[in-house]
């Protein structure tokens, strides 16, 4: 019985689309890679992970996942891959194009952005552009109607041009701003395509354990994803300089306090010695 039950659940998990592994397929410089809590790099071929903290320097790089979903990372772009096909972009420029689904089992594609989430629709592609300057995030639906999952959902159909700010205010726009057109890194006027995955170097790139001005910016994003970063860097506590600088923002990061100053246990009492 419990064999059987086993094997139901290995042929459940084989069968679901909703865990996919990320491939980095091709990529003009190498992406920075904040994985657990190290920093290390990924060049085209390698596998990514979910979790995985991107950070793109020069050009364009192009992921895929298993399922068929595209993305393009702008220069200097941070983002974040998640589980069941979900990406947080932090800050930079980001192209999404959600595969053909042939079935209601699905995952949904869905972008998670510091004012809220956008949600891909089936076979549609989307534009984000999130810069370091402002709260604004600008979205432009270049095929299919993107969904804005605020209250009630905002959709964004096929051409449109959205300027999303907090708390989630909409504003949709027939075509996108000068600006935006402007800033938008050449390669995204094309249509994202499936790329052939190139073999991985078979050489390690060099990793070092994350300081706080690898990962700063995102210990102080409004993202979902920032709620599990204490207990992710938690071990960083043991390095001093870390340490200091989360001491010296914890006005901005309150969820690290508890880690820092954690709470006396009651019935526990302190011993004085003469």
């Amino acid at each position: 019985m419990h064999i059987w039950a086993a094997g139901f659940v290995i042929a459940a998990a084989l069968a679901s689309p909703a865990y996919a592994d990320w491939r980095l397929t091709s990529t003009d410089a190498p992406v920075g890679v904040v994985r657990g809590a190290n920093v290390t790099s990924a060049a085209a071929g390698d596998t990514l992970r979910d979790g995985d903290l991107l950070e793109s320097r020069e050009g364009v790089a192009h992921l895929q996942d298993e399922h068929g979903t595209l993305v393009a990372l702008g220069p200097r772009t941070r983002a974040m891959l998640m589980a069941d096909t979900h990406v947080a972009l932090l800050s930079g420029w980001l192209k999404i194009a959600a595969a053909v689904c042939a079935s209601a089992r699905c995952a949904q594609v869905r972008v998670d952005m510091e004012p809220g989430a956008l949600d891909i629709g089936a076979s549609a592609a989307a534009i984000i552009a999130g810069p370091d300057d402002t709260q604004t995030v600008n979205v432009f639906s270049e095929t299919g109607t993107q969904t804005f999952a605020a209250k009630p959902p905002t959709p964004i159909p096929t051409g449109r041009f959205a300027s999303i700010g907090s708390p989630g205010h909409v504003q949709i726009s027939a075509r996108p701003t000068d600006a935006f057109v402007t800033g938008m890194p050449v390669a995204f006027r094309d249509a994202l395509q499936p790329l052939a995955v190139a073999r991985p170097a078979h050489i390690a790139p060099p990793s070092h354990a994350a300081t706080y001005d690898d990962i700063a910016p995102w210990l102080d994003s409004k993202l979902p994803a920032r709620k599990s970063f204490p207990a992710r860097f938690r071990s960083r506590l043991t390095d001093r300089a870390f340490r200091h600088d989360v001491q010296a923002h914890l006005n901005t990061l309150p969820d690290w306090r508890v880690l820092l100053y954690p709470p006396e246990r009651p019935g526990v009492r302190k011993v004085r010695y003469p």
